[in-house]
């Protein structure tokens, strides 16, 4: 048995089980009145399996790399990037001068002091 097939069983089998524990639990709402009531609980497990039958229809063909150019040896190993005929930007201004804050003006004297 392999696992793809005993999960479905197993999730059946803990279903029943986590039902019948909360009817277990849940049942019981006599409020101590002295009478006693029993119930039953039934569960029924169901059990599914699939078999998958693959059969190759065409043998499985990957696309080929498109193949790189040789590598040169001669130069320096650089690539020269063409440069597109798009005008350059116009330079950006430098901001205006800012202005030195007016002089802070001395305090008036204290009396009696000094």
């Amino acid at each position: 048995m392999t696992a793809h097939r005993a999960r479905p069983t197993l999730f059946a089998l803990a279903s029943g089980a986590a039902l019948a524990s909360l009817l277990v639990a849940c049942g019981d709402d006599s409020g101590g009145d002295g009478t006693t009531t029993s119930s039953t609980t039934e569960t029924t497990s169901v059990t599914t399996s699939v078999e998958v039958t693959v059969s190759p229809s065409a043998p499985e063909t990957t696309p080929a790399a498109p193949e790189s150019p040789a590598p040169t040896t001669d130069g320096d190993g650089t690539v020269q990037v063409p440069v597109p005929d798009i005008p350059s930007p116009p330079a950006i201004p430098s901001p205006p001068a800012i202005p030195s804050p007016p002089p802070i003006p001395s305090p008036p004297p204290i009396p009696g002091v000094g």
